[in-house]
Order: structure tokens, then C-alpha cells, then sequence
């Protein structure tokens, strides 16, 4: 019941956090690439980016679990699964704060 509920509660954070990225990205075109780089490279820029990724693994990887657990029936391949799983979305958030704070 807990995967289940923060499952929901992030699907509902990432609804206005989508909609801010989305005009973000359409804005992108109307800005050089020096802004953009500048923008991004800024502590504001850095923390809406880090937060966007993080939510999007987070819900992803809460996803990726839950249809693992509907259609592999074997337990330990599950987890098995799960586990690389989550160590994947992870070392993807971590590579991308790492190239974001290189920027």
C-alpha cells in the first residue's frame, strides 16, 4: 500500500513539474546557447534540473518495480531485477548531477 501511495503522490508532483519543464524546453529555442548554458549553470537552473530528474527516476523507477513484480513470477530473479534496476536509476541521477554541475 506505501509503493502504491507514493506512487500517486509523485505522479501528482510531477504534473506541475512537467508543465514548468515543458514551457521550459519550448523556451529553449528563443534563447541563445550561451543563455541557455548560463541558465542551466546557475544554482537556480542546477536545482529545477535536479529536481525535474529526480522525480522523473524516482516515478520511473517505482514503475519499472511494480511491472517487474506483475510478470516475472520468479522471486529471486525478481529481485535480482529490481535491484539492477535501482541501481541504474540511481547511478542515472547521480551522472546527471555530476554532467549538470560541469556545466
Amino acid at each position: 500500500m506505501e509503493h502504491w501511495k507514493l506512487q500517486r503522490i509523485s505522479a501528482i508532483i510531477m504534473i506541475p513539474v512537467v508543465i514548468f519543464s515543458l514551457f521550459y524546453i519550448v523556451n529553449i529555442t528563443s534563447i541563445s546557447y550561451l543563455q541557455l548554458i548560463e541558465d542551466l549553470s546557475s544554482i537556480s537552473g542546477l536545482l529545477i534540473s535536479v529536481f525535474f530528474i529526480s522525480f522523473i527516476l524516482f516515478h520511473s523507477s517505482m514503475g519499472l518495480e511494480v511491472i517487474i513484480e506483475d510478470y516475472i513470477h520468479n522471486e529471486n530473479l525478481q529481485k535480482n531485477i529490481i535491484s539492477i534496476s535501482k541501481l541504474l536509476h540511481i547511478t542515472s541521477f547521480f551522472l546527471t548531477i555530476l554532467i549538470l554541475a560541469s556545466i
